[in-house]
């Protein structure tokens, strides 16, 4: 399979501190990764550094088997935050979505096809004119993920997407990264909910202590996760950790 992204050895100190110690990790073209970890592995730091927005000590970053420096990685990795609030930048839904691609130079007809796609595959098209302060929280996570989509990266980073959410909301965000998937680009979601919608993957990465410790299909190394402090329901199969068929 392509690679669509690779660390390789990728390290990070921070005050003398070791955040991350020697990560490699594949994701393969087309695939929806979960990583995982307790509270303080190192995930953010790890999303933050492959974005470009954190500089590693050491090691490399690829994209598509070519080292990528941090100016390709800010134009062909997105990274969605945890407060997705934070990303909203306009005064209603089409306009947020659209100020990416016209920060990128493109002209309005192509900016229109972004615009319209990204709603369209986010469902958001009835709310083209609607503020995003009057957005619910999924619904408000949705803009964020179409504002990036609009560029059209080749990875999509999520750092705990399902944080704070009410279970609709929460439903609508696994519904949308699902979709993404289906579509064929390539994600890494940050959350210690596995149980919500590891059933929708097909990589796993375990994080600690700055280190990844399992990589593998979903599938196989699931039951591995309590050990990392991420809670599974007892005696739950594979197919029993999402919330979609509840």
């Amino acid at each position: 399979m392509e690679k669509a992204l690779q660390t390789e050895d990728l390290s990070l100190i921070v005050n003398g501190n070791q955040i991350l110690d020697s990560i490699s990790l594949e994701l393969e073209r087309g695939s929806f990764a979960a990583l995982c970890g307790r509270n303080g592995a190192g995930k953010s730091q790890l999303l933050r550094c492959i974005k470009g927005l954190r500089k590693p000590g050491s090691g490399r970053i690829l994209i598509d088997g070519k080292a990528a420096d941090e100016k390709t990685r800010m134009k062909r990795i997105a990274l969605v935050f945890q407060n997705a609030e934070m990303q909203i930048v306009s005064q209603s839904v089409e306009k947020d979505i659209a100020f990416g691609p016209e920060n990128m130079g493109l002209g309005h007809d192509e900016v229109r096809r972004r615009v319209d796609d990204a709603m369209r595959l986010m469902g958001l098209e009835a709310k083209a004119r609607q503020r995003p302060q009057t957005l619910s929280g999924g619904e408000l996570r949705k803009c964020a993920i179409a504002g990036i989509l609009a560029m059209e990266p080749d990875v999509i980073l999520l750092d705990e997407p399902f944080a704070n959410l009410d279970y609709p909301s929460t439903l609508t965000v696994i519904r949308a990264l699902c979709t993404l998937h289906e579509r064929g680009y390539s994600i890494i979601v940050v959350s210690h909910e596995a149980e919500k919608f590891l059933a929708h993957t097909d990589m796993l990465f375990i994080m600690e202590g700055g280190r990844l410790v399992e990589a593998g299909h979903s599938r196989d190394i699931f039951r591995t996760l309590p050990e990392h402090d991420i809670y599974l329901p007892a005696g739950a199969s594979f197919g029993d950790l999402t919330w979609l068929s509840r």
